[in-house]
């Protein structure tokens, strides 16, 4: 990394890098697509697969797809920002945006969150095996009550990743620093989908 880089920047290069391994360790799980780099942060393509979500409806019966291309943004302001997901198709839940496929991630953050950390949220949002029913955090009212009539059924099995052994020595070097893990988001901050 060159010498006068940000901390963004190194920061995010060291996702980048988590990402790679995250992929080998998770074969036929994470596909790492690509990474761009815009004015307001980077973006991360991956390919998100075994992680069945329901994009649709036949007659009552949900129709689910194993496979999503999810987009993984560090904002300009990351890590004091957390990351942003959106996933495409959009998901039937009620923490997706079912137009854009924002996904509210996060009700608590910290700056050592990791790309790790926000495949793992993901995943279990997708799958149903997570839901945030805080009325700042809805934005599928239907799928709120559809999962209320549903309870367990409404989970969908999925593989879960697999850490790196790079991660758990970053958690466990964090954890023993006395970085903090997690600091409240305050409820203005919800998670309404950024504006572009």
């Amino acid at each position: 990394m060159a010498e006068g880089s940000t901390l963004y920047e190194r920061r995010v290069d060291q996702e980048w890098k988590l990402l790679q391994r995250l992929a080998e360790r998770n074969p036929g799980v994470v596909e790492v697509v690509g990474r761009r780099r815009l004015a307001d942060g980077d973006i991360f393509e991956v390919a998100l697969h075994q992680t069945p979500g329901i994009v649709g409806w036949r007659g009552t019966e949900p129709v689910l797809e194993r496979s999503h291309r999810v987009l993984l943004r560090f904002p300009r302001f990351f890590p004091a920002v957390p990351i942003e997901a959106t996933v495409a198709p959009p998901v039937f839940h009620p923490n997706v945006d079912p137009m854009s496929g924002f996904v509210c991630l996060w009700t608590r953050t910290s700056a050592g969150d990791t790309v790790m950390e926000a495949l793992r949220r993901l995943q279990r949002i997708v799958a149903w095996a997570a839901v945030n029913n805080a009325v700042e955090h809805v934005m599928q009212p239907e799928a709120v009550r559809w999962g209320q009539e549903q309870g367990e059924r409404a989970r969908r099995e999925f593989t879960p990743l697999v850490e790196t052994t790079e991660f758990k020595l970053e958690r466990d070097y964090r954890e023993r620093e006395g970085t903090p893990r997690r600091r409240r988001l305050e409820p203005t901050a919800g998670c309404t989908e950024p504006r572009l």
